[in-house]
C-alpha cells in the first residue's frame, strides 16, 4: 500500500468514525427528547442542545450554529424565554447588543441530560482495557485540538 492509499485509509476511518460518533449523538437526542416531548417541541429541544456550550452568545451566534434565520432564532429565543429556559439581558459591552444565556431552570434541564449522555458515552468504552482508553484518551486530544 503506498503512502497515500495509507493516508486515505487512515482519512476514510476518521470520517467513519465522525459519522458514528453523530449518529450515536443523534440517536440518543431523540431518545432524551422523549423525555422532555412534554415541556418542549423536538426543534426547541435539538437546538437547545446545540447551542448549550456557546451561551452567553448573542442572536447571531445562535443563528450561525443552528443554521436559522433571524426571525427562526428570535422565535426559538422567544419561546425558550416565556419557559423560564433561557433568559435575555443587555450586553455590559455593547448596549445594542442582547445576551441570550441558559436561566437556573434551563441549567438544571441542560444539567439531567448531560448527565445521561456522559453516562451513554461512558458505557460505549467501559469494556476497554487501560492500554485502549490511555489510546482512545491520546487520539482524542489530537481531535480536540485540531477542531477547536
Amino acid at each position: 500500500m503506498s503512502r497515500n492509499e495509507a493516508a486515505q485509509a487512515e482519512l476514510d476511518i476518521f470520517k467513519l468514525c465522525c459519522r458514528m460518533l453523530e449518529l450515536r449523538r443523534r440517536t440518543f437526542l431523540a431518545a432524551e427528547w422523549k423525555r422532555h416531548a412534554d415541556i418542549m417541541p423536538r426543534g426547541q429541544f435539538f437546538n437547545l442542545m446545540l447551542i448549550r456550550f456557546i451561551l452567553p452568545c448573542n442572536l447571531s451566534k445562535i443563528m450561525e450554529l443552528t443554521g436559522l434565520t433571524s426571525a427562526g432564532a428570535s422565535l426559538f429565543v422567544d419561546k425558550l424565554v416565556q419557559q423560564g429556559y433561557l433568559t435575555r439581558t443587555d450586553d455590559p459591552a455593547d448596549r445594542r447588543n442582547v445576551l441570550i444565556d441558559v436561566s437556573a431552570k434551563g441549567r438544571e434541564l441542560l444539567s439531567g441530560v448531560e448527565d445521561r449522555l456522559n453516562g451513554y458515552i461512558a458505557s460505549y468504552f467501559a469494556t476497554c482495557s487501560a492500554e485502549e482508553f490511555s489510546d482512545l484518551e491520546k487520539g482524542m486530544q489530537v481531535i480536540y485540538r485540531k477542531l477547536s
